[in-house]
Formats: structure tokens, sequence, C-alpha cells
């Protein structure tokens, strides 16, 4: 075994005696069966509702071609039916493909994430990679989390006690040593076979979490960190290789293909499942936010949506004579709150976060008269609640000093205002990072290089789109080369000068260069002016029902 020498979190020898206390399993000949339960990206949706997890669509009964919205996911109603599937699956594990916790609703995020990693401990999690909103918060405080340790001033949730399941990435590096940061692997029995699980994140992490939080962490390829693991696990016997990688595809069909083709399937899974040895059988994927059971280059690759809408099972068919996977199944089951029943247990827990922070998340904000989505619209680019964050940080800006331009990242909305009348808990559900609101100053010239920052690694009609200030407008063409690909840049009716000094505001995310804005990194005189959610809770208190009639026309493609 090669020499691992990571932080506390990894001593040594608690590594090795992991790996060799693995036996064989006793049993000659035949198959049996094994089957792995997963999630991936709940983000702390312990709560049921207020928002609830996710809005289903699904083809309306009563009036065909129309559709209906279906409540699903969260984390009482996630364990009844991993109870009901458990009961015909004797031979099981629950493992996860990270997010699990960060960029959570109000209750969780107010209890810093600390009942999230308690519910998951009750659900008898036992391992999960790491995704990039585990290190919201940064390396220091994710450690924390793990080993259930306190700050001087207590835990925000009674009797958190850590993680009793284990976190792995093969591709997390501790800087200093070059060593793996977490566990690169686990190796479970699952029935009387052995599973090795190895984990991985998404190698982008730097450039969607704040920098300053994983200083001391390197990142590096996927498939590469994965496979040099594969020839020493291979050596201990196991049966079957599953790789739980926070990293997915984009996908527009069913969440089951029982072809498991997955036709029009895109995004850098199928790269990194191409690229795996051919050892492993099992890819739980993540990140995108999609559904899908899908084969690629003869593995097994799924994806279970997000905040627990969906449980996904696979079972694995077991030659027990070769000790090797023949056969592989996959099946995502629908959390649908309208036919499952909470569990009590998870109920109580679920009840209890609500009472910890029932006073702050109730507080009243304001009354809308239409809802406010984070969608962005076509041919018109905006989104109408990417157009309030974005005028909301602009007026807080503006109440210290000048301010021209706010822009505001579509990927630090993290939910849709689903009340008119809308409570803190709501607003904090649709920017739960916590981050400041910074103004800098920029040339014209770097506000060009800024938009055309949206472009950066993405197809020329699916940008990266920011939502912009009342004031400032462009126009853009997929067809045009970069260069030419943005026209008719203004602001206040006026073309952007590209030598004069504009004053920007972002948010603090943005401004240390996340999301690949980096030209944001070369704002000169910044200055942090306090939180975004101050900025929209204050925003909303002033403007109220003018919120629902927000200009939708300031940014458009043009055909």
């Amino acid at each position: 075994m090669p020499s691992i020498k990571p932080l506390a979190l990894l001593p040594v020898l608690a590594f090795s005696l992991l790996a060799s206390c693995s036996m064989p399993s006793t049993q000659v000949g035949g198959t049996t069966e094994i089957t792995i339960f997963s999630i991936n990206d709940f983000h702390g949706h312990v709560q049921s509702d207020n928002p609830v997890p996710y809005m289903e669509q699904e083809d309306d009964p009563v009036y065909p071609g129309q559709k209906i919205s279906v409540p699903s996911g969260g984390f009482a109603y996630l364990a009844t039916m991993l109870k009901e599937r458990r009961k015909q699956a004797p031979a099981n594990i629950l493992v996860g493909a990270g997010d699990l916790i960060g960029a959570s609703p109000a209750g969780s995020s107010i209890l810093k994430d600390e009942p999230v990693i308690e519910a998951l401990n009750q659900l008898g999690m036992e391992v999960s990679s790491v995704g990039n909103h585990e290190f919201d918060a940064g390396q220091q405080e994710l450690e924390r989390k793990i080993k259930g340790e306190c700050p001087g001033t207590g835990c925000k949730f009674p009797g958190f006690s850590g993680a009793r399941f284990s976190y792995i990435a093969a591709n997390v590096l501790d800087k200093s040593t070059s060593q793996p940061w977490l566990k690169p692997y686990v190796i479970k029995k699952v029935g009387d076979v052995n599973v090795a699980f190895i984990g991985a994140v998404t190698k982008e992490t730097p450039s969607i979490v704040s920098a300053v939080g994983i200083q001391n962490l390197q990142f590096i390829d996927e498939a590469q960190a994965i496979n040099r693991y594969v020839p020493e696990i291979k050596r201990q016997n196991v049966a079957a290789i599953v790789v739980l990688i926070h990293e997915g595809a984009n996908y527009k069909g069913a969440a089951n293909d029982p072809s498991y083709r997955c036709e029009g399937l895109q995004g850098p899974i199928i790269d990194i499942a191409n690229k795996l040895d051919p050892a492993i059988s099992l890819i739980v994927s993540a990140h995108t936010h999609q559904a899908y059971t899908c084969k690629i280059g003869g593995k097994l690759v799924v994806s279970g949506r997000n905040y627990g809408s969906l449980l996904t099972e696979v079972k694995l068919k077991i030659d027990r004579t070769s000790n090797q996977v023949i056969a592989a199944t996959a099946h995502n089951y629908a959390i649908d709150q309208r036919v499952l029943a909470p569990d009590p247990d998870a109920k109580k827990l679920a009840d209890q976060v609500a009472a910890l922070t029932d006073k702050i998340r109730q507080r009243p904000i304001a009354t809308l008269t239409t809802l406010l989505s984070r969608k962005h619209s076509y041919p018109y680019s905006d989104s109408s609640l990417g157009n309030v964050i974005a005028d909301a940080q602009l007026s807080f800006a503006r109440s210290s000093g000048a301010a021209d331009i706010s822009f505001m990242n579509s990927g630090g909305i993290r939910s849709d205002l689903q009340n008119l009348n809308v409570t803190f808990g709501d607003i904090y559900a649709t920017q739960p990072f916590g981050n400041g609101v910074v103004r800098m100053n920029l040339s014209g010239a770097q506000l060009i290089e800024l938009l055309k920052q949206q472009w950066d690694g993405r197809p020329a009609d699916n940008p990266k789109m920011m939502s912009v200030s009342q004031g400032f407008s462009y126009r853009w063409r997929a067809e045009a080369p970069i260069a030419d690909r943005l026209t008719d840049v203004r602001l206040n009716d006026q073309p952007i000068d590209a030598g004069k000094q504009y004053a920007v505001v972002v948010n603090s995310f943005m401004a240390d260069g996340g999301d690949g804005y980096t030209v944001l990194k070369s704002g000169t005189q910044r200055q942090l002016l306090g939180g975004d959610i101050d900025a929209m809770e204050a925003y909303m208190v002033a403007n109220g029902a003018k919120l629902s009639d927000v200009d939708m026309q300031r940014v458009k493609r043009l055909e």
C-alpha cells in the first residue's frame, strides 16, 4: 500500500486497519445480490415545507397538456421510503455523492448544518464523497463537523456528535504533503461480500467555493486520482468497486431509462467514466441536480436529482466463484409527499430544527403579488428573482456611496421565492451562503470582459447567466464568435465607455473570482459593505409588492 500521510482526519494506522479488516467471504459458488442506496445534493433539506424541498412537475390528469406541481423530498419522507425499500433488500448500504450539507435552507443553515449530519446518521449513511458545498464554510469548519467538535460558544444543535459515516475523496490533497486530506476510499461489508467505495469531487471546486477556505487544499483530476487506488483495492478481495463522485451530467430524459442508453446525456461524467478502470462497476454521480440511470463504457452511472426528491437504488448481482459483478440495475424512487407518510423519528428531528429556528425563519419581510423565480427567461435572459437581488445589492451599496451596476451569479441563487407572504426563512433559502456585498471599481473594458466570462467553459447557447441591475442592459447572439457576441452594452441608455471607471457591486464569492469571474479579482478600491441577506431584506421591506413588477428586459438573446 502506498504511504499515505493525511491530516488528523486520516491517520495512517487507522486507514491501514480499515483496509486490512475486510475479510473474504466464506461462501463459494452461486450468486448473491446486494443493494446500494444513494442520495446526492441533499443540501440540508431536513424540513418538509417552508420551503418545500422540491416541486416535481407531472402531467395534470384533469387538464391534458398542463402540469401540476408535486411536493417532493425532505428528510422525513426520504426516511420512510428508505425504510420501505430496505425491507426488500436485506443486504444493503446507504451512500452519498456529496453536497449533503451546504447551500441549505434557513433551518439547517442557522444551526450550521449540524442537524443535517445528525439526520444522515439517523438514516444510516455509511460513506459519502465530499461535494464542493461541503467546503462552503471552509476546510476547518468541515473538519469540525465531521469530528463533532463544538466551538467555545457551544454547538448550535443540542447533542451534536459529528458524522458517524466516512467522508472520502481521492482527489483532494493536502498541499503540504501532496497526500489525500481525507480517506481516498473505504471497504465495507455489504451482506457477505466486500465492496470498495472510492470518493472524488469535481476538480472545478476551487472556482466555485471561497478560495480562502480551501487555500491549503489541492483538487486534482478525478479519474487519475480514482484509478490510482484500483490496483491496491483489487488486492483486498473485493467483489465490487464503486465510485462516489461529486460530478455529473445534464439530461433531459426520464429519471429512469430501462435501456440505460440515456440519449442526449451531456457533461463531464461521460469523459470521466470512460477514463475509469474497467474494474469499476458503478458510478454514483451528482452536482448537476439531474436524475438518470445510464450505462457509460460498460459502467452503470446514476444520479438522484437533489434535496432528497429521489432515492436511488442499485442492485448488483455478484458471481461468487469469480467474486465479480455480473449484472447491475438501477431505479430512482420518487419521494412524493402526497403518497408517503413522514417517518415519526425523522419528523421528530425535523420538528426540533423548526422549533429552534422558528422565530427567525417566520419573521415577516414583504408581501408580493406574484412569485419570483430564479429561472432565466427566453429570449430575454432575465430572472425575476435574480434581477431583484441585483437591484437590492445596488440599492444597499448606494446607501453608503456611489454605485453604478450590480451583478448576481445564478449559482448563488438556491431557491425560488415560493410564497407571496415572504418571511426571513424564504429569503435566506434563496441565498444561504452568508456572502458579503462588495463594491469595487472596474473599467468599461473590464466590464465587457466580465460579461464574456459567462461563456468560459460553457456552450455558446448556454452561458452561466448573471442577473444585472436596473439601468444596465445588453444583447447577445449565440451564433457569433465570442469577440462579437455582445452588442449594445449600456448603462442608463449610454454605451459603456471602455476607458471609464464604474462602481460595480457583487457578492463576496464573485468578488474573489468565484464561478470563473476572475476579472473581478482585479477590481480596485474594494469595500465590504455588509451581508447579502441584509441587503435583500432591506430592499424587500422598502419595496414590497412593487417587486413583482421587476423589469425583465435587461438582457436579450438575439436570433
